[in-house]
């Protein structure tokens, strides 16, 4: 036990707040709140040291009860991140999906023995690519060589250890680098997850294609590598959001001629009239994607609440944006993320109908 403290460079004696000659009243409350406060301040100290959780064996090393524990936990002051790891719950209720992965990723990277290299869309969350479709519940690492793959208590462990040329550290962690975590998350997940993966990777400023794909071809006898061949292949880091790339996959999906993506669309002078999610050159149409956030985002990101969107704001900036484009000659269709899931022939007959006019547009000029 003394090990693991020096490990975690923390230095303090335990105490005893059950201890019954402990008076709660006068100067020995007084005493009793400095201890409180000194202990507290030694796990807030930990927590943030390790990325923001404890582990229990340090809880209780720095003084607190089992029984104290389990009211932190009944009083919602702290959740656990995965068994024997605990984080406040403030910090937990401000992370998206991915930074709560991320902790459980530190929490099991934490408690595992040699070498721990995280691979996969676990690694790729550790990089800040934004995922969608991708199982959280579960964390991938590679292990030291020697060691068996496997899964057990929510972690797969991948055999063999990874060459130093594809490992990076990364905030206090040991991570596969992107080009071969993107490979390795899309031979364990669905092409639509797989491909938002991947544009999102692409979107890092050093992700190299070549290198992600000499890694596939080195492993092209792996199991579902041709998963991983066709993400990088569909792959676009012009795709801006999850959304976006959820998008494209559905207008592949429907039979649309492939868009171009961040298409400029400019009046007569040349002057921008404003940048398109998707351009579709055989129908001079525009594809839009959730308005909402396109107008919204800079509210959005600055209060963190959707709900401080001035809906009509965004409403009026879209209609007088498309307004812009069919003045000069472009049919808009819009979509939206709920039409992303089982709206497929839906869309495709607003497109149709867009493709339509656009076609009568170009006649007519």
């Amino acid at each position: 036990m003394g090990e693991r403290l020096a490990a975690a460079s923390v230095h303090s004696q335990p105490f005893a707040r059950d201890c019954p000659q402990m008076s709660r009243h006068g100067a020995a409350a007084d005493a009793w709140s400095d201890i409180v406060a000194v202990v507290d301040g030694e796990l807030a100290r930990l927590a943030e040291a390790q990325g923001g959780f404890v582990y229990r064996w340090q809880a209780l090393d720095l003084g607190c009860t089992q029984s104290e524990i389990d009211a932190r936990l009944l009083h919602k002051e702290w959740v656990r991140v995965r068994r024997g790891a605990y984080a406040e719950s403030a910090l937990v209720a401000n992370l998206d999906a991915g930074g709560r992965h991320v902790l459980v990723v530190r929490a099991v990277s934490g408690a595992l023995s040699g070498q721990v290299v995280v691979t996969g869309h676990s690694a790729l969350a550790v990089l800040g690519v934004p995922l969608w479709g991708v199982q959280f519940d579960q964390v991938h690492v590679h292990r030291q060589a020697g060691k068996s793959s496997r899964r057990e208590a929510g972690v797969v462990h991948h055999r063999g250890a990874l060459p130093e040329s594809e490992v990076v550290e990364l905030a206090g962690l040991l991570v596969a680098v992107p080009e071969r975590a993107v490979v390795a998350a899309c031979r364990t997940s669905t092409f639509e997850a797989g491909v938002v993966a991947t544009d999102g990777a692409r979107r890092l400023g050093d992700f190299d294609l070549g290198r992600a794909w000499e890694i596939v071809d080195r492993e092209r006898d792996w199991p579902r590598s041709g998963s991983s061949a066709s993400a990088l292949l569909f792959s676009d880091p012009r795709a801006a959001t999850v959304g976006e790339s959820r998008a494209r996959v559905l207008l592949a999906r429907i039979g649309a001629p492939k868009p171009d993506l961040q298409r400029t669309i400019v009046d007569d002078a040349g002057r921008q009239l404003g940048i398109s999610d998707f351009y579709i050159d055989e129908h001079s149409t525009v594809v839009e994607f959730d308005g909402k956030l396109k107008y919204g985002r800079a509210l959005y990101e600055k209060t963190g609440r959707i709900e401080d969107v001035d809906l009509g704001a965004v409403v009026w900036q879209e209609k007088r944006r498309e307004d812009s484009f069919r003045d000069y000659g472009h049919e808009v269709a819009r979509l939206v993320w709920s039409e992303l899931d089982g709206q497929d022939r839906q869309v495709r007959a607003r497109l149709d109908r867009a493709f339509a006019r656009g076609s009568r547009r170009t006649l007519s000029a």
